[in-house]
């Protein structure tokens, strides 16, 4: 199920910070910016994460600082 977030900053905190930091490392580690656009999509029902785990973690990790 697709979880849709009311704001893109919502669904930038939910669907990417919060991830990363619940691993090892911390957001200031990573261009979030760079990632919110390649890995979220605006619907007509908010924003929402358009790739899989697998994608998100590679893009995750192309924008290390």
């Amino acid at each position: 199920m697709t979880v849709h977030h009311t704001t893109r900053d919502e669904a930038i905190l939910r669907e990417i910070v919060e991830p990363i930091e619940n691993g090892d490392a911390t957001a200031a580690d990573y261009d979030i910016e760079a990632i919110a656009t390649e890995v979220l999509e605006a619907t007509d029902q908010g924003y929402a994460l358009k790739v899989d785990l697998t994608t998100f973690w590679r893009i995750v990790a192309r924008h290390a600082l």
